[in-house]
């Protein structure tokens, strides 16, 4: 009995085990793409190309807007584009384009 018992069980965890076809989902695949527990070649963060934004830089005299300039970059990591631009602030940002402005400073 005790082992028709344990028999049952083996089949059942069998059964119910994930299939391999889940556990290899490609990272596009956001429910699975956060997951610890799978190894894929390719994080679903990961980029073969770079990011392009739309950047521009506004220039504020108290509330008068002085100097705009407007760039196309490339970007590689985000760590690196957050510190080009230290000292600027968001004003905003959408898919593609990012607005930063900054308070000319008086001495």
């Amino acid at each position: 009995m005790h082992t028709t018992w344990m028999t049952i069980v083996i089949i059942i965890s069998l059964v119910l085990q994930p299939s391999p076809d889940i556990m290899e989902k490609e990272a596009s695949h956001h429910g699975y793409a956060s997951s610890s527990t799978f190894n894929k070649a390719i994080p679903a963060f990961a980029y073969l190309e770079p990011l392009e934004l739309k950047v521009i830089l506004k220039t504020y005299d108290e509330e008068e807007l002085i100097d705009t300039k407007v760039t196309k970059e490339k970007v590689w990591a985000m760590e690196d584009f957050w510190a080009q631009y230290d000292g600027w602030v968001v004003e905003d940002q959408k898919i593609g384009e990012i607005v930063f402005q900054r308070q000319l400073e008086r001495t």
